[in-house]
């Protein structure tokens, strides 16, 4: 039975690709959670809460500590990138992208910020056909199309009759960001580790985060540290998954299962911050997922097609 699900494992990528890409949503989701109490939550009951660009610091900081016995197991030598521009676009996309998800955190619900966040998916499909010259489909065209409908029924709640607040455009900035890191994971896969690219990720964003936190952020609480520790570890963890991810499978193959970001967050917004998601968030979320199952359904059709010929 343990040789036949080992022998299954290493010859199915796409099954290790989905398990991965599940596993590292599931640890942003609890990163989120986190995100929400020591920041929004925190100030509510009393206690001092911390500013997006302090937390993904520290979250950095900690989660670094996470790999150190990796970084000491294989030497200096194992720091060594082959691509060091695309390390620093790639740090460099992410770091903005933190710092916009986190603010976006504390001025929406969980639900909300992550539906919006589902459009990364769609804007990394179309960045995957820039880029990385991964064939557009009509199948892929037609749930892009959709996705965005889909968002702009989520945003509908959070912009005001004749208002235009940018609140509702910070998490598809933040998810713009990833998606481009997400395409450049996929490039530099190919030539380093996963362990490798996660330290360069949490190496390099800690210093550029180091800078506000220094100038205008105040040391943390007694009460922050654990749950800053904690981060850390969601956060190496999360990186280290979605590095195996990309490493096993196809961005687009990979891009439905990021769903489960959304109904693990929206729980824990209910649980933790009794945050229910309400008609159109939760409409436009539906219309979204679709949109992302219907491209994963297409990507297996097509696989099948292609496997025939």
């Amino acid at each position: 039975m343990t040789y036949t699900l080992l022998k299954f494992w290493k010859t199915s990528p796409h099954f290790r690709g989905a398990f991965w890409k599940i596993s590292s949503f599931l640890c942003f989701s609890a990163i989120n959670g986190i995100v929400r109490y020591l920041s929004q939550t925190a100030e509510a009951i009393g206690q001092t809460p911390l500013p997006a660009y302090e937390i993904a610091f520290f979250q950095n900081l900690f989660g670094l500590v996470f790999l150190i016995p990796w970084i000491v197991q294989h030497g200096p030598k194992s720091l060594k990138t082959r691509s060091p521009v695309l390390q620093l676009c790639r740090i460099t996309l992410s770091a903005i992208g933190v710092v916009l998800w986190y603010i976006s955190l504390t001025h929406m619900p969980l639900a909300q910020a992550v539906a919006l966040m589902f459009l990364g998916p769609l804007i990394t499909v179309m960045g995957a056909k820039v880029f990385l010259k991964e064939e557009l489909t009509k199948e892929r065209s037609l749930a892009i199309l959709i996705g965005f409908v889909g968002g702009g029924i989520i945003s509908q709640s959070t912009f005001a009759v004749g208002t235009f607040s940018l609140i509702a455009l910070l998490p598809i900035l933040a998810a713009t960001c990833f998606s481009g890191a997400t395409l450049m994971i996929r490039r530099l896969a190919k030539d380093d580790s996963p362990q490798l690219i996660v330290t360069y990720l949490l190496v390099f964003m800690a210093p550029a985060l180091f800078i506000p936190t220094l100038l205008y952020g105040a040391w943390p609480d007694a009460w922050h540290w654990p749950w800053l520790l904690m981060m850390g570890g969601f956060a190496a963890s999360a990186h280290l998954c979605l590095s195996q991810a990309y490493a096993s499978a196809e961005v687009s193959y990979l891009a439905p299962y990021g769903f489960t970001k959304w109904f693990a967050s929206s729980l824990i917004g209910v649980v933790a911050f009794a945050e229910l998601p309400s008609f159109w968030t939760t409409f436009g979320a539906s219309i979204v997922m679709g949109a992302i199952v219907f491209l994963g359904y297409g990507e297996i059709r097509r696989k099948k097609l292609l496997s025939y010929s």
